[in-house]
């Protein structure tokens, strides 16, 4: 992969993190946004906590296994995913209810995050090589 995309890839990586933190932990009952309301059963809040967390596996994956040096990070690559992941998720409540009285840190959020981790992870453990190289070789052979 070229230096080019390496830097985009950690720049992604840095704003999706960013993005996440500030949803995570930014009062959303003064926009008026009601996420409290359910839909087939399912509290709206989770559907978003789902949407959230689903590009990390994708976006950390590429970053462990295209940006990092480590020939130990990069051959776990999908497994460090997984576990950083769940472990980000996790923070991200504990922080919810520990440290922003307008928020609250919640077990079902958690599942709906890691439901969604875990969904994304697969998803790269099956598809991620083949579309990298497939990526890889378009952008290749189709130079400007």
């Amino acid at each position: 992969m070229n230096k080019g995309a390496k830097i985009l890839i950690n720049i992604l990586f840095f704003l999706y993190i960013s993005l996440v933190l500030f949803f995570c932990f930014y009062k959303f009952s003064s926009t008026g946004i009601d996420l409290g309301k359910h839909f087939l059963g399912i509290r709206l809040d989770r559907y978003a906590h789902f949407l959230m967390f689903l590009p990390y596996p994708f976006i950390t994956w590429l970053t462990c296994r295209y940006t990092c040096r480590s020939m130990l990070v990069r051959k776990y690559a999908v497994m460090l995913t997984l576990i950083s992941g769940l472990i980000f998720a996790g923070i991200t409540e504990l922080c919810q209810d520990w440290f922003f009285s307008s928020r609250q840190g919640d077990i079902l959020d958690y599942a709906a995050d890691s439901i969604s981790i875990i969904t994304g992870t697969a998803i790269v453990a099956l598809a991620g090589h083949p579309l990298v190289r497939f990526i890889d070789s378009t952008f290749s052979n189709h130079r400007l």
